[in-house]
């Protein structure tokens, strides 16, 4: 079960004190962003101020390698070690490949706006502020951890951010974790995953003659079933189950080649 951490270029990204929610929410570019903290109480926020004047969104964006993932895993986690507050629910979604930052490269404050509608995961709602919270990932992300060598994540609130509803005169949420920035790696945010198994490839030779005499299968073992027919990448079937070797085979010269294909009933 493999371990991938976070670039060290995850940010926070924020917008504060904005006349509306779709201005805090929609901004093309982040009014404030870091790539240097170590942690944060408010890693991800949606809050409004009593008059409804004031509205605040924050996101926190990541990135990991998967470059050495060719295989679709078959499950994987989003771990973060949380911090203080968790009243946010929060969901995990993928970040458009057009954003600057990635596994190799810092994220800038012009990604804020290169969230998708695509969820990584489901609504999370619960956390604990004392250990690592383990998000699962869904189908989509294990897709694309197999596909693309940067994977591309922002974790956000889902009640108000990703469904798109202003939150309510005086409503503060936030949720808080620690970053790849904090000392040694016992806090840092990481993917755990357990790798897929490759699918079988049959590589089906061509048959090299017509039987000329008796033939004798001396073997099951792989690719030494027959001089006529070898397949690789699986093990052989024997054409006789349950029959102990040698087999003696009797033909003519002018015989024709077995087909091996479908069954015929």
């Amino acid at each position: 079960m493999p371990d991938i951490y976070a670039h060290s270029g995850d940010a926070q990204m924020k917008m504060d004190n904005e006349s509306t929610w779709a201005a805090a929410r929609n901004a093309s570019t982040a009014e404030t962003i870091s790539t240097t903290l170590a942690k944060s109480n408010s890693a991800v926020k949606a809050a409004a101020n009593s008059a409804g004047s004031q509205y605040d969104c924050y996101r926190y964006f990541a990135a990991f390698d998967t470059s050495d993932i060719s295989v679709k895993p078959d499950s994987a986690k989003l771990k973060l070690f949380g911090f203080t507050y968790g009243d946010a629910n929060i969901v995990v979604i993928k970040v458009n490949a057009g954003a600057t930052g990635g596994a190799s490269a810092d994220y800038v404050a012009g990604d804020f706006d290169q969230t998708s509608s695509t969820a990584y995961s489901a609504e999370v709602t619960s956390w604990s502020t004392s250990g690592y919270n383990e998000i699962t990932l869904n189908d989509a992300a294990l897709s694309d951890m197999a596909s693309l060598d940067d994977f591309k994540v922002a974790v956000i609130d889902h009640d108000h951010d990703f469904s798109n509803a202003a939150p309510a005169n005086s409503e503060t949420v936030r949720t808080g974790f620690y970053f790849q920035n904090e000392t040694g790696t016992s806090k840092d945010p990481f993917i755990n995953y357990v790798e897929g198994a490759a699918e079988a490839n049959f590589s089906e030779s061509t048959p090299t003659d017509n039987i000329a005499k008796d033939y004798t299968i001396e073997t099951y073992k792989a690719s030494v079933l027959s001089a006529q027919y070898n397949r690789t990448g699986s093990a052989q079937v024997p054409f006789i189950l349950g029959t102990p070797g040698p087999i003696s085979l009797r033909s003519r010269a002018a015989a024709p080649v077995v087909d091996l294909g479908n069954k015929k009933n």
